[in-house]
């Protein structure tokens, strides 16, 4: 961005945008014409008002300086508003105009029926203008079409040519009909053009610019507004521009729609140069040059333009406190009313809910909105009403009666959109309470009217939200539907629903063939999910088919595949493999293999200077995916090889400086963690700290984790509370911030125990998407922490976690179903969840499902698909996978549907034991015990003072029976010799 040598100050004038216009210059006058208009309501003088309200409708231009022309709409209308009171020649006039700017909701909110009433009493006159306006308004609303005719009729005899089309686009008009009236309309117009009119040139130039996007129509309408320009309208030549300026028509010339942009700016046109500036800051198809932007960027802010200040904070590297106070100014000058265009008013309220150039701020953006929504806008309503459906924080009652007021405006008028939003708000109990009866009602009006893939998901989202599996069966079809129409997601549950036989039957080779078609479509998701299904199934062929369905997609050029495929090949303990099939894809010039290639080379090595070429490889191919950028920086300052360690952190300070998220948490990692043999702390947390003032929301998540786990800092659970709420000031919603909240709450670190507390904060990141608290959310319902115990509500909020891809809740909600916690025991529901939860790599559900494998629990015995469960989860790096290390023990220990093998029964165990788990620790510990050696048994005390080092009750007990507790370092109070099982 240029205008750096700018400083900051003039922001800040410009942020003060005051609502009166700027000076006139005129040495005549003494007061500004916005001053003027209080004199004159004070004098009644209908003539100077309406002379003054045209002024400041028109705009006046800045200074001699600066042609810019700067509307003042409030003050207008409020001239206006006295005009029209007063009798005399110039009230029709008054009147015409103030319905115009009510029908825009120029300086006010839209008033559309005053306005017609208004040019009502200016068509008595004989008015043309007046009638067609009128008559084009009715022509948009329900059950007008006959007064709208009558309005359009009187128009064209009184000369007004537009008329003709709207009246050829009334309904009931017939074809010949329709065809006279265009071709009336257009001869009338020409013949107002050949008498110098320029606003008949403008209107041909509008007929033919909307008739289609044919280029003969384009270039006839370009030629109409040339005309119109040439006739002295200067609104033209902004047409004029957009026409040049558009890329997709053969008439698109960059260098001639800047000059003709230049042109109407040059004249007074505000809305020209923001096209410019817009254009320059979005890196748009004009390609506008730097200098052409800093002279129009200056004029606007000169000019005390909201959008321009938009832009100019976004060119500038601003401080925390900087952008915080041009947010405000932005904020205040687009409530003041100085923003008119609904378009540039809805971009405003998205940078404030998106956090664009601005601090981020939904209670700010939805205010922006509300204006819009006032002003008739069904663009800022559906803005407005996305913001109150996810932001709990929204609901107030003023914004949830606006919202529910105007949907059901829309919804009523068969709009799909606004079916599908209120039903929304029915379906996340925006209200109050969840209905899933009227969101249900509401999607099926929205489906009738249009087969929509979003509809059908909708549908099935909710059936499947319900914990009654009677509604959950009702969802199929919905997904069936959406499968059918092309959606990936909804193919992917199709799928998962005959994988899984819940609620529909169970059919393995129809979930393999949806599979295989959504992996046809490049959804790699699917290609995970399939091979996980082969493995699922068992039997000798499951990991060759496994193996095969992610070759099949590598030979069919699926980019992600070949790391997809090593990923499953090194979670199935097959490491070698893995690495030559990232060798593979890397010479390929596959950037993120050869990034997950030296992961897995230096891992298996256990030397992070092993495969730094292919780092060197990955940098040369590397994609332009800021996340993989800072992924690749971050894997560069891994081995001890000093020109990529700098090559990495030069590239993390770019992308840091660049504000690409999670990059100076990166860097600082490099330095608190010490990677890349470099370890200063206080460096690293000084990175954060810089960041931090800048509002990176990672680096003050960051900040607060270190201090709440006092692992590489001292720990201090008020300082991190202080950083998390810093978050939340920024971003009330943020989901990682209330999730820390919440965990701090419940664990009593850095504030005060509360569950109840802790509980609303895991609710508002629920809503806010995180997955993992809407997991723990429904685990509260379950054992009643800090909410009332629900069964009903748990088990919902536990399932939609996992449907929406967090694996951990499906082991949760297979425990409900497998003990006495939740609803009554149900085997097969438990196998079932367990399974849903192992095929999508969570190493819990993975035990869970082989133990069921093994046992028949809920299923059909199939030790082998059982023992292949237990291998995988054993092979993966969760914290649990030395339980499934142990339970591999017990199978070959005690032949748990294979033969008894005391050999790989050992090998297992011993597996286990030094893997962590302080089971297998105990258990080797009694059979080395019974060994009856001297050697054995000091063996055995060694084991068992590890697993009483991680807190095995029965270990310690073992220890004090045997005479050796004196040989731990680790001591357990309250243990008492109970004799009761571990």
């Amino acid at each position: 961005m240029r205008l750096r040598q700018w400083h900051f100050s003039i922001l800040l004038a410009a942020g003060y945008l005051v609502v009166s216009g700027p000076t006139v210059g005129a040495a005549e006058l003494t007061a500004t014409p916005a001053e003027q208009v209080d004199l004159l309501i004070q004098q009644s003088d209908d003539e100077g008002l309406l002379k003054v309200a045209k002024q400041l409708r028109g705009g006046l231009t800045v200074s001699a300086d600066n042609p810019l022309r700067v509307p003042n709409f409030p003050k207008a209308r409020q001239a206006l508003e006295t005009a029209v009171t007063l009798p005399g020649a110039r009230q029709a006039e008054a009147k015409l105009l103030l319905a115009k700017m009510m029908l825009a909701g120029e300086g006010g909110p839209v008033d559309v029926d005053r306005a017609l009433a208004l040019l009502d009493d200016v068509i008595k006159a004989g008015n043309a203008e007046a009638a067609y306006i009128r008559g084009q308004k009715l022509a948009s609303l329900p059950n007008r079409d006959q007064e709208a005719r009558g309005n359009l009729n009187l128009a064209l005899r009184l000369g007004d040519g537009a008329a003709a089309f709207e009246l050829a686009k009334l309904s009931g008009a017939t074809p010949a009909h329709t065809a006279a009236m265009t071709s009336f309309g257009l001869n009338l117009l020409r013949q107002r053009v050949a008498r110098g009119d320029a606003g008949a040139a403008f209107d041909l130039g509008g007929y033919y610019r909307k008739l289609s996007d044919k280029p003969e129509d384009q270039k006839e309408a370009l030629g109409w507004y040339r005309k119109a320009a040439q006739l002295g309208q200067t609104a033209a030549v902004v047409w004029v521009a957009r026409l040049l300026g558009n890329p997709d028509t053969p008439l698109f010339d960059r260098t001639a729609a800047v000059e003709q942009y230049q042109t109407a700016a040059r004249d007074g046109s505000i809305e020209a140069a923001q096209e410019l500036v817009r254009d320059f800051a979005d890196a748009g198809p004009l390609k506008v040059p730097p200098d052409i932007y800093d002279v129009w960027i200056a004029k606007l802010i000169d000019a005390k333009d909201a959008t321009a200040v938009l832009y100019y904070s976004q060119a500038l590297q601003e401080t925390a406190e900087q952008r915080r106070q041009s947010s405000d100014q932005l904020y205040e000058a687009t409530m003041a009313g100085d923003v008119a265009n609904v378009d540039d008013l809805i971009r405003i309220g998205e940078s404030f809910r998106d956090g664009a150039g601005v601090v981020i701020d939904q209670t700010r953006a939805a205010s922006i909105f509300r204006l819009g929504v006032r002003n008739g806008s069904n663009a800022a309503l559906t803005r407005f009403a996305h913001l109150v459906i996810d932001a709990p924080s929204l609901r107030s009652q003023e914004n949830v009666a606006l919202a529910l007021e105007k949907l059901s405006g829309l919804a009523a008028k068969g709009s799909v959109t606004g079916q599908l939003l209120l039903g929304d708000m029915y379906a996340k109990g925006v209200m109050g309470q969840v209905d899933e009866t009227k969101a249900i009602d509401l999607y099926r009006r929205a489906l009738a009217a249009a087969e929509s893939v979003e509809v059908l998901n909708r549908l099935a989202e909710v059936y499947l939200s319900s914990a009654d599996m009677n509604k959950r069966r009702k969802a199929f079809p919905y997904i069936e539907r959406a499968s059918r129409a092309g959606s990936e997601s909804a193919m992917l549950k199709e799928a998962e629903a005959y994988a899984d036989g819940e609620i529909v039957g169970q059919d393995f080779d129809r979930a393999v063939a949806l599979y295989k078609k959504a992996i046809s479509l490049g959804a790699t998701d699917a290609l995970v999910s399939l091979a996980n299904l082969y493995l699922s199934r068992g039997g000798e062929t499951a990991f060759r088919d496994a193996h095969k369905a992610f070759s099949d997609a590598i030979a069919a050029g699926n980019r992600e595949a070949p790391v997809e495929m090593a990923r499953f090949l090194k979670a199935n303990g097959k490491l070698d493999e893995a690495i030559d099939r990232l060798t593979a894809a890397a010479r390929r010039n596959n950037s993120s293999a050869a990034v997950e290639l030296y992961e897995y080379a230096s891992e298996r090595a256990q030397d992070p200077n092993v495969g730094a070429q292919w780092l060197r490889l990955a940098l040369k191919t590397m994609s332009d995916v800021p996340r993989e950028k800072v992924h690749l920086a971050s894997v560069m300052l891994m081995p001890s090889d000093i020109r990529l360690n700098l090559q990495g952190a030069a590239m993390l300070r770019e992308l840091a400086g660049a504000k690409i998220p999670g990059a100076a948490v990166a860097l600082s990692s490099v330095y608190i963690e010490g990677k890349g043999d470099v370890k200063d702390v206080p460096a690293g947390l000084e990175l954060l700290e810089q960041a931090s003032q800048k509002g990176d929301v990672d680096a003050l998540l960051k900040l607060g984790d270190l201090y709440m786990d006092g692992k590489f800092v001292e720990g201090d659970g008020q300082k991190a509370v202080s950083y998390y709420r810093a978050v939340i000031t920024l971003y009330p919603d943020d989901p990682v911030a209330n999730m820390r909240m919440a965990r701090a709450y419940r664990e009593g670190r850095g504030v005060e125990r509360n569950l109840a507390v802790a509980a609303t904060y895991l609710k508002i990141s629920s809503d806010a998407g995180s997955r993992m608290a809407t997991r723990d959310l429904g685990l509260a319902y379950i054992w009643g922490s800090g909410v009332e115990r629900q069964e009903d509500k748990a088990i919902q909020l536990l399932r939609s976690a996992a449907e929406h891809g967090f694996a951990f809740a499906w082991h949760d909600l297979a425990e409900t179903y497998g003990s006495a916690i939740g609803p009554e025991v149900d085997a097969s529901q438990n196998f079932r969840l367990n399974m849903r939860g192992a095929r999508e790599g969570h190493v819990s559900a993975m035990i869970g499902a082989g133990v069921a494998l093994l046992s028949g629990f809920g299923t059909q015995r199939d030790p082998e698909a059982g023992i292949l469960w237990l291998e995988r989860a054993s092979a993966s790096s969760g914290w649990d996978a030395p339980d499934a290390m142990h339970r591999l023990a017990e199978v070959y220990k005690f032949g748990i549907g294979v033969g008894k093998d005391p050999k790989k029964a050992r090998e297992w165990e011993l597996r286990a034991a030094n893997a962590g788990s302080a089971t297998a620790m105990f258990h080797l510990a009694l059979d080395l015990e019974a060994a009856n050696t001297d050697a054995s048994k000091a063996e055995a005390i060694k084991w068992l003072q590890s697993a009483r080092a991680l807190q095995h009750v029965q270990a310690a007990k073992k220890l004090k029976r045997m005479g050796a507790e004196d040989m731990s370092s680790v001591s357990l109070q309250g243990v008492e010799d109970n004799d009761v099982e571990e």
